[in-house]
């Protein structure tokens, strides 16, 4: 199955009384086109039950029906298909309903209907509320030992600061983000948007018209544009973080801006966020208070406390969640010079596409400190942060130390997410990489010689032989038509190495030494050894080799 950049919303709307209005029906879902990616209308029972009973389990349904239309059976149906996520039920102001049975359902949401667009707003309302919900966290806790190296973290550590180095690398100002980038997302979008006619126009008016409008205008218009960067970012979807990189440096740094110019920031006391949760993300949360949190996303919060303790008593409604009220304590005067570091929080107020609407946004990966965690009521938890900025000195310490084992001086900035992938042993992350690579920089062959090296030494850690040697190989083409290159000893000798590390591999002696000495004719035994210290983790095997492979021509 293809991987989606989205979540495939799709809406269903059952009216049994619209044989004859189906105009009506139409215009209305044709208000909400733009924010789903299928939209279907209905008017008997069995055909609805049937398609949605038939969609794929990774697919969102929402249903739209009259409140008169839904009986017990139904009810009882409904609550157990995991594909529904929530039922739309139209109630007429003039009419009676049996509310208790109604709330029976904990997918049910009432929708006030008099024959009006109101109906359509506040459906298109929750349905992007639900989008927002879904967040992605990482977890530090710093040690008692400040010394503590960052081969020794554990593995939700290590998640940490991966996300850290993510955000780093998407908001470089050395990254040149091109008319490629821009075109390759639409271009992504419209293959997976076909047939939605709407959503299409609003991916032509993105590539057409973005230079006329803020990044956090559009974000907070464009259901595909939200969705696909929260997404990747949740997921840590590399291939399309580097495509949507150009908007989310462009929002992240808008977001920076917004925070020192609007004194509205410098007067929240507290800020909240109700949600749901899993009953086994929270538990993990639960055990790592006063660590450290890291949102995978850009994290929308209001200054509202009614209406954010309302979503997180409302999401107690599905028995595998628990319902979660954040409680935010924002700091404005923690600011850094550091474009790449800070962390800012801002108003949307007056920039926003919908500008009357009360929220505040943080920008991605934004750290906070977990302060507390109690219960308020059965089933519901406020959750206690402040935000503290990257303030922690561990976490500091052990970033540096990453960002040295991942940066090779002088020669590719961009690739930190590839070598940070190659060191945390995520090599499917890396070939996504190096391969988007090849398709941004098709003409600079010296970087394609780079990147052949690295997807052989990907491939080399897969065990998939055969393919290593390919792009070794095809590093050396492409090396042999760089003669006036300066950089060219290294990367031959580097590739080499990998090389003769290959064939050892394959049980090949002798063209593992021939390797070997490729290498050598290169550099002299001083100048192998003498950067070893200084190479990233990921190209230190090679030389141990290499010292092998000398040792055995001695006898």
């Amino acid at each position: 199955m293809a991987k989606r950049i989205t979540d495939r919303v799709i809406l269903c709307w059952l009216d049994l009384e619209t044989r004859n209005k189906t105009d009506n029906i139409d215009r209305k879902i044709e208000q909400l086109r733009g924010n789903v990616y299928a939209a279907h209308s209905f008017d008997e029972w069995n055909a609805c039950i049937d398609y949605i009973t038939s969609v794929d389990e990774q697919d969102i349904i929402y249903l739209v029906v009259q409140a008169e239309h839904l009986n017990d059976e139904s009810l009882s149906l409904f609550d157990s298909i995991s594909q529904l996520k929530s039922i739309f039920l139209l109630c007429n102001t003039n009419k009676n309903y049996d509310r208790e049975r109604l709330k029976s359902c904990r997918k049910i949401i009432l929708i006030q209907d008099n024959n009006n667009n109101l109906a359509s707003t506040q459906i298109e309302q929750n349905i992007r509320k639900n989008v927002n919900q879904a967040i992605g966290f990482e977890i530090f806790r710093p040690q008692n030992d400040k010394n503590t190296d960052a081969s020794l973290l554990n593995r939700l550590d290590v998640s940490f600061m991966y996300s850290q180095l993510i955000k780093e690398m998407l908001v470089d100002a050395e990254v040149e983000y091109t008319e490629y980038y821009m075109d390759s997302f639409v271009d992504i979008c419209l293959v997976e948007n076909q047939g939605n006619q709407m959503q299409l126009e609003n991916l032509r008016s993105f590539q057409n018209t973005y230079k006329q409008h803020s990044s956090v205008w559009w974000y907070t218009k464009e259901s595909f544009l939200y969705s696909a960067v929260n997404k990747a970012l949740r997921t840590q979807d590399v291939t399309m973080l580097f495509v949507m990189g150009f908007f989310i440096r462009d929002l992240h740094l808008q977001l920076i801006e917004l925070q020192e110019t609007d004194i509205e920031n410098q007067s929240f006391s507290m800020l909240y966020r109700g949600q749901g949760m899993t009953i086994k993300d929270f538990e993990r949360l639960h055990q790592q208070i006063g660590g450290l949190i890291s949102f995978n996303n850009f994290l929308s919060t209001s200054s509202d406390h009614d209406v954010s303790l309302m979503f997180a008593r409302s999401a107690r409604d599905n028995p595998l969640h628990v319902g979660i009220f954040f409680c935010i304590r924002p700091n404005a005067t923690i600011m850094t010079h550091d474009k790449k570091s800070v962390s800012a929080f801002a108003s949307l107020r007056n920039v926003s596409y919908y500008p009357d609407e009360n929220e505040i946004l943080f920008s991605m990966h934004t750290i906070f400190r977990i302060k507390n965690v109690h219960e308020i009521d059965e089933r519901l938890w406020q959750i206690d942060l402040d935000f503290t900025n990257d303030q922690d000195e561990q976490l500091n310490i052990l970033l540096e130390q990453l960002r040295s084992e991942i940066y090779v001086p002088g020669v590719f900035n961009v690739d930190k997410v590839g070598q940070l992938c190659l060191k945390m042993g995520d090599y499917d992350g890396a070939l996504e990489v190096y391969n988007t690579l090849l398709q941004m920089f098709p003409d600079n062959f010296v970087f394609l010689c780079y990147i052949h090296n690295h997807l052989g030494l990907t491939y080399q850690h897969l065990n998939q032989l055969d393919q290593a040697l390919i792009h070794y190989e095809k590093s050396i083409e492409i090396r042999r038509s760089l003669e006036d290159e300066d950089n060219k000893d290294q990367y031959s000798l580097v590739t080499y190495a990998n090389l003769s590390t290959l064939y050892a591999k394959k049980g090949d002696l002798v063209r593992a030494r021939l390797n070997c000495e490729h290498a050598l004719a290169f550099s002299g035994v001083t100048r192998i050894f003498r950067p070893l210290g200084k190479l990233p983790l990921s190209q230190k095997k090679p030389w141990a080799n290499l010292a092998r492979f000398l040792l055995i021509g001695q006898h």
